[in-house]
């Protein structure tokens, strides 16, 4: 398949190394403002180019055990890496004395991970140390925060070859080979103890994995079945870098010019002059003699003219591929004939970017008959096209596809696309499709299937997808059951939901938040605070996702102190989603002194947190302040905040300002109202008095047809309050069809006719009440 994990496509490989080769041996060296930014790793030189030649990246990751370092070492022997352990380092440090080794010692001993900055301190020096340029960093990043400290400070440090491994292994192996192994190498290491071991396992499972996943995403991870003999497994590893050497040698050997070129390149041609020739021949030259040093040892190669009068060197990514595709263009209109492989791998980067304009122009310049015929580029295309909600040009692809029966990939790209845009009838459609044309369903399929049916709340649909998912084998899989979980929650089954969680035998972050969710949801706040102890005390360090929910659920404020005080102990208490959910927990309770005084010392603020403000002061006429002050700070407002805004001018009789926040929100914002600004209007008009006027909003301002009970419910309890028969009928009316069963409709209609003195009136809908069976 396609986007499996165990095996990344040639194409995604290509794609690393394409523009590394293209552009990045002729960028700026390095951004001084960059260096001041990491001030704090004074001792940590900035990573330099080895002879023009960017690092090379490859992460080793696996559980203790998993027999990583013993592969590493034969990587190394083959291929000639400079093999870099994150652990040894560590032990270096340790009895080295320095002011790190007696933290890092006791942070080993308990099992937990060393601080993120120390490490990649360490491994910043170690390559800037060495005179090789192809590094194997072996047991890290082992945690989403080593992952985003990593990217960060070596992005800082080496701007122009990007912070990203250009490998991802893998090293997958079962706890009790790995327990086994441990205990039985005898290294007279400290934390090989059965102890410590369970505990770096535990560590290893919750924070690891997140790693793994994130990578496995960007299509960089080789998972390495790591059972067997050092030789059986190796076996595994070598094909993984003889891609690497394959796609980066016909990159130079079929697609581009040597990069140590002069800026102004010419067309190969036999009709120039021998003076020309010569020249060339010398810069061939130079280029061969440098290529002995590159990233793999390649044979010589000769040059193809694809890049044709390139500029300046691009300074972002974005201008990186514009510059691509110019050259492209113009070789193209050379006459000159493009392998597939550039079209997929050009494919590949622009969804890695997220760059749709630049992929409708690629597909503009691919020739129709190969994306016919070819299976592998059209499916990129679809999947890129899909991902960005154009699905009308992403079936057209799909209908067009050749031997789209023997792939799940494309069929599992377009029911994400449709799941992502809201479509889930449509998503659903397409996977009974899939498996009525023989189409066998893979990992992927699955979980993004169970999200439709999630979407359209069908636990029948749900339970035939999980019956597929038993046959098919996929029943243990974490992403699986994770979605399956999702899926009975939102479809109304907790029992169900609870059922997998507990059976799940490994639970990741994505677990434990979906089973907050889902208990927050239902209502189940005491199994929300247990499960959330439990996540505790498991091991597994809280994200900003599970810490939200459970503000966001708890209904007493003596328990939202103490988790905002388990939070600054944390030190995430200004993390964007906690500290909106913080302002959100003291607005609640009435404790606006408190939220006003968070939102007053964020160091960040995101829409979320201007509309969370605003929402607490709804009933207060500091709600139109806070607003004023969101558009001079350059926040852009969305519909939730004007139905906060409105809501407050309903609350408050402010009429005047209710219509200029209307008006504002459609012509300067060009937001579309939706029922609940309608809603907003109806009730400031009722309220005032201004019957006619909130009359009018529902029949002219909206489609009356589809108006909701709630305007119509608005309007009658204005007619209520300021007695008006005539209106008061007509929003009567259409309430008794649309809620049939609610008696409260029929007693504010009497009370009107009460009011206005018509007791014939009023006995003639005590009847209909009489005969609807309802009670008065």
């Amino acid at each position: 398949m396609w986007r499996k994990v165990t095996a990344t496509s040639f194409s995604s490989l290509k794609s690393s190394i394409f523009f590394k080769r293209l552009h990045l041996q002729q960028a700026t060296k390095h951004n001084a403002a960059s260096a001041s930014a990491v001030s704090r790793f004074a001792t940590v030189a900035p990573l330099q180019e080895k002879d023009g030649r960017c690092p090379f990246i490859t992460f080793v990751l696996g559980g203790p055990g998993s027999g990583k370092g013993t592969q590493c070492i034969k990587i190394v022997e083959t291929f000639g890496f400079k093999h870099l352990s994150a652990g040894d380092l560590l032990r270096r440090e340790m009895v080295s004395n320095s002011e790190y080794g007696s933290m890092i010692l006791n942070t080993i001993k308990e099992g937990r991970i060393v601080p993120s900055e120390v490490t990649v301190k360490l491994i910043l020096k170690e390559m800037e140390s060495s005179d090789n340029h192809k590094f194997l960093i072996d047991g890290f990043p082992r945690s989403e925060e080593n992952r985003i400290a990593f990217e960060k400070i070596h992005s800082l440090f080496h701007t122009q070859s990007g912070a990203e491994p250009d490998v991802v292994l893998f090293f997958d192996c079962p706890e009790d080979v790995m327990v086994k192994r441990v205990l039985s190498r005898n290294q007279g290491r400290i934390d090989d103890n059965i102890d410590t071991i369970k505990k770096r396992l535990k560590v290893f499972e919750a924070l690891n994995l997140p790693v793994i996943d994130y990578y496995a995403k960007k299509g960089k991870v080789h998972r390495i079945n790591a059972v067997g003999t050092v030789d059986e497994i190796f076996e595994q590893v070598r094909p993984v870098f003889k891609a690497c050497e394959a796609v980066t040698r016909m990159i130079i050997t079929t697609t581009l010019r040597p990069l140590s070129f002069p800026p102004r390149l010419c067309i190969l041609s036999k009709k120039k002059e021998k003076s020309d020739n010569k020249s060339r021949t010398r810069k061939l030259s130079k280029w061969q003699t440098e290529t002995n040093h590159n990233i793999f040892s390649f044979p010589k190669s000769k040059s193809t003219p694809l890049l044709i009068n390139r500029q300046p060197n691009p300074q972002t990514k974005s201008q990186a591929l514009e510059q691509v595709l110019n050259d492209l263009e113009a070789s193209l209109e050379k006459g000159i004939t493009i392998e597939p492989e550039i079209y997929a791998s050009l494919l590949e980067t622009c969804y890695r970017f997220q760059s749709i304009h630049h992929g409708i122009r690629l597909h503009r310049l691919i020739p129709t008959t190969l994306l016919h015929r070819n299976v592998g580029i059209s499916s990129k295309l679809l999947r890129l096209y899909a991902s960005f909600g154009y699905m009308d040009e992403a079936h057209d692809l799909f209908d067009q596809m050749p031997k789209r029966d023997e792939y799940a990939f494309p069929w599992n790209s377009l029911i994400s696309g449709y799941a992502q845009a809201g479509l889930y009838h449509d998503a659903i459609a397409l996977y009974f499709q899939m498996v009525e044309e023989g189409v066998e369903p893979d990992l992927f399929t699955f979980p993004r299937v169970l999200k439709a049916c999630g979407g359209i709340r069908s636990v029948e649909v749900g339970e035939e997808v999980h019956r597929h998912v038993v046959r098919s084998g996929f029943a243990s899989d974490r992403f699986v059951l994770n979605a399956l979980l999702d899926m009975y929650s939102k479809c109304g089954d907790i029992v169900m939901a609870r059922k997998i969680f507990e059976k799940m035998p490994n639970k990741d972050s994505i677990s434990w938040n979906s089973m907050l969710a889902a208990y927050i949801h239902h209502g189940l706040e005491v199994d929300a605070i247990n499960t959330f102890h439990r996540m505790l005390l498991k091991g597994y360090e809280p994200d900003s996702v599970s810490i939200s929910k459970i503000l966001t659920g708890v209904s007493s404020l003596i328990l939202g102190a103490q988790i905002h005080g388990w939070v600054i102990r944390r030190g995430i208490e200004w993390n964007l989603s906690v500290a909106n959910s913080l302002i959100r927990v003291y607005s609640n309770h009435g404790k606006l002194d408190k939220a006003r005084w968070i939102f007053n010392v964020m160091p960040e603020k995101d829409v979320v947190s201007w509309n969370t403000i605003i929402s607490a002061h709804c009933k207060r006429r500091e709600a139109l302040d806070y607003f004023n002050q969101m558009e001079h700070a350059g926040v852009k407002p969305d519909k939730v905040t004007f139905v906060s805004l409105l809501s407050a001018c309903a609350y408050l009789g402010l009429v005047k300002d209710g219509e200029r926040l209307f008006a504002l929100m459609c012509e300067k914002y060009k937001i579309e109202p939706i029922m609940e600004h309608y809603g907003c209007m109806v009730n400031l008009c009722g309220r005032v008095g201004m019957i006619e006027k909130a009359y009018s909003i529902i029949v002219n301002g909206m489609d009356s047809e589809n108006a909701s009970p709630t305007l119509w419910g608005a309007l009658l309890y204005a007619c209520f309050l300021h007695g008006d028969v005539t209106i008061g009928e007509i929003a009567a009316n259409k309430l008794f069809d649309l809620e049939p069963d609610n008696e409260h409709n029929f007693v504010l209609l009497m009370k009107i006719y009460e009011k206005a003195g018509k007791s014939e009136d009023m006995e003639r809908v005590r009847l209909m009440m009489v005969e609807r069976g309802l009670d008065y």
